[in-house]
């Protein structure tokens, strides 16, 4: 079942989702008799809080003393889905005690220390004081750090933690100086606070101390004194480390990039494992579109994108640095495919307006036929607002068209045109190439030049639709192509009068539009959505007064000015909404363009010479947050 992310979002609900994210995670790792520290890298009991509103994953990086499990524990450790071991200790160690191997796992042995004398076993080295045990133990972290050998088996070990896919252990012998290392440069990586790795650290003396206790009791007390330090950890070992770090490279960045060799893509790799943040930088503060995007690109975090060498991850881990999403929360829903349907749903408005000087019929003599033309263009901009991006409208077209007139009391036409549109919006530009054909007609009760009349209107087309949105964070170009059908009717009662000189026509009518846009799968970035189908309808009452003045004589022509004052309300919901999914996530984005009550004014010259006539008309619209103009030349000849 996909997961809803809708861009009615609020920070109520984000608030109540962060906070439950807040509550400790609970963790299940067993507990191993015959294998005492193995353990969690997430945690002890719960899971451990990172920077950035983080939490680390169970059940990626296990630790562990050498596996050598009983029964039972075999069973338990082949239940946990462990895919990879790696096996830190020297040959010797191995040859001394080999691991048993579980079941789907691979074996890598990645031998740490080499010959370097350590602690790891205390059966090849002899002090003759505690001092000098603890000594040698935080000199073995300082040169987990300074030794170059140590550093490059590290670096391969970190890199195939990496790129190896579940579930991984790794171990030394005791699971607590290499092993402890490896865990706290982990823990680093994701962002634990120094002193709860420090405690983490130091849980070897409570997972181990019925074997240790054991093993010290079985020495006389003479050596258990000196070998004691050996057996278990001290916060100065790991802080030895931690220190040569700071001496030789300045920071645990420096150390894991200047001295293991990691990359970049490879740490973001190891925190994306890790940690799954509860939130993102600014995401509280968000709504509606940006808000939904927000919370895909967290959601995201629980898919196959995340944690592994791919461009969501590397952006999103530099986002968590950075602290700013920068935009892509508001270009990676789609919105432009919300805000491309919604003009496609205004069209129907657009061609009327275009046929409009030769809707009526009025200049024709009965049984007389107007052969006409009108080409077009017009842009409209929305604001941008809580719940969207702004956008941008602009098109282009050309309609040819014929009206005859029937009789005192009707006329009717008919056209067909093609009209380019461009939308862009939320980092995505969509072009919508519309081919229609349109039919209407008017009758008037006493006759079309005066008095009541009802105008009725239709149109239908073709959608070809192309889109491209730019994702911004290196996501990539998403690309995608669909087709569909767009209908619409309208259907006025008004009256015409003859007042001073002029022609007034009041009207009042009711205008359908329904889109049905193909679904599609867009291509070009891990991030491209299938984009749902997008059926939708939009039903507005239109009021308009057209005002014709009387003809003025130029010469041989006659001009006759107009001008067109028109509202139009969106009746039910004037919402306009896209739908994608992307790997089991849903997500709905609004459409800039919201206004419910929208108006526009214009004034018109035709100039008619004999059965010619040519004429222009510009325009301006606007409400709510948005604003636009339009303009049209026209010609006819009546025959």
């Amino acid at each position: 079942m996909f997961q809803r992310l809708v861009c009615s979002l609020s920070v109520l609900s984000l608030s109540i989702a962060a906070a439950h994210a807040a509550e400790p995670v609970v963790l299940d790792t067993p507990r191993l008799q015959s294998i005492d520290n193995f353990r969690d890298v997430a945690g002890l009991t719960t899971a451990y809080s990172t920077a950035h509103d983080g939490t680390m994953r169970s059940g990626v990086f296990y630790r562990s003393n050498a596996i050598t499990p009983s029964a039972a524990d075999l069973a338990t450790l082949n239940s946990l889905g462990i895919k990879a071991v790696y096996d830190l200790r020297t040959p010797s160690e191995i040859a001394g005690t080999p691991d048993t191997m579980l079941s789907g796992a691979t074996y890598q042995n990645i031998d740490i220390i080499g010959s370097t004398t350590s602690g790891a076993n205390i059966t090849t080295v002899s002090f003759k004081s505690a001092a000098d045990a603890i000594a040698m133990m935080e000199q073995t972290n300082r040169a987990f750090v300074s030794d170059a050998g140590m550093r490059g088996q590290f670096g391969k070990l970190f890199n195939e933690l990496a790129t190896t896919d579940g579930a991984q252990l790794f171990h030394c012998t005791a699971g607590k100086d290499r092993t402890g290392w490896t865990a706290a440069v982990l823990q680093s990586i994701a962002g634990v606070d120094n002193a709860t790795i420090m405690a983490n650290y130091l849980a070897t003396n409570d997972y181990t101390a019925a074997r240790v206790a054991a093993t010290l009791k079985a020495m006389p007390p003479s050596m258990a004194s000196v070998y004691a330090p050996l057996l278990g950890v001290q916060a100065s070992y790991l802080q030895a480390g931690l220190d040569e770090v700071t001496a030789e490279y300045g920071s645990m960045d420096n150390y894991l990039k200047q001295g293991l060799g990691l990359s970049q893509e490879t740490i973001y790799v190891l925190r994306g494992k890790l940690v799954e943040y509860n939130s993102l930088p600014g995401q509280a503060g968000l709504i509606g579109n940006a808000a939904a995007g927000a919370e895909l690109l967290r959601e995201l975090q629980n898919t196959s994108l995340s944690g592994t060498y791919s461009a969501y991850n590397y952006y999103l881990q530099s986002a968590i640095d950075a602290g700013t999403l920068d935009g892509v929360e508001s270009q990676v829903g789609g919105q432009v495919h919300a805000d491309a349907a919604s003009y496609l749903l205004r069209q129907n408005a657009l061609i009327e307006q275009a046929a409009a000087p030769y809707a009526s019929g009025t200049d024709l003599k009965v049984g007389q036929y107007r052969l006409w033309t009108t080409a077009l263009a017009g842009y409209l901009g929305t604001d941008g607002s809580s719940h969207a991006e702004s956008s941008n409208e602009h098109s282009q077209g050309l309609m040819v068209g014929i009206t005859q007139r029937f009789s005192e009391q009707l006329s009717a036409r008919g056209g067909f045109g093609y009209s380019k549109g461009t939308v862009g919006g939320a980092g995505g530009e969509a072009d919508t190439d519309f081919t229609f054909f349109n039919l209407g007609a008017r009758y008037g009760f006493t006759s079309l030049e005066r008095g009541l009349f009802v105008d009725a209107n239709a149109s239908a087309g073709y959608v070809d639709y192309d889109s491209k949105r730019e994702l911004g964070g290196g996501l990539g170009t998403a690309k995608g192509d669909t087709h569909g059908n767009l209908t619409g009717a309208t259907l006025a009662l008004g009256y015409r009068a003859p007042v001073n000189g002029m022609i007034l026509e009041p009207s009042l009518g009711l205008r359908v539009s329904h889109l049905d846009l193909k679904g599609f799968k867009e291509k070009g970035s891990e991030l491209s959505l299938d984009v749902d189908d997008n059926t939708a309808t939009r039903r507005s009452a239109v009021a308009n007064l057209n005002v014709a003045f009387a003809p003025v004589a130029m010469g041989a022509w006659q001009l006759v000015p107009g001008v067109q004052v028109g509202y139009e309300r969106t009746l039910g919901n004037n919402d306009v909404n896209s739908n994608g999914h992307l790997l089991g996530l849903e997500i709905e984005q609004r459409a800039a363009f919201d206004n419910r009550d929208q108006f526009s004014g214009g004034v018109n010259l035709m100039a008619s010479l004999g059965a010619v006539s040519v004429g222009a008309e510009v325009g301006a619209s606007g409400g709510g947050d948005s604003h636009g103009f339009s303009g049209s030349l026209k010609a006819s000849y009546a025959f």
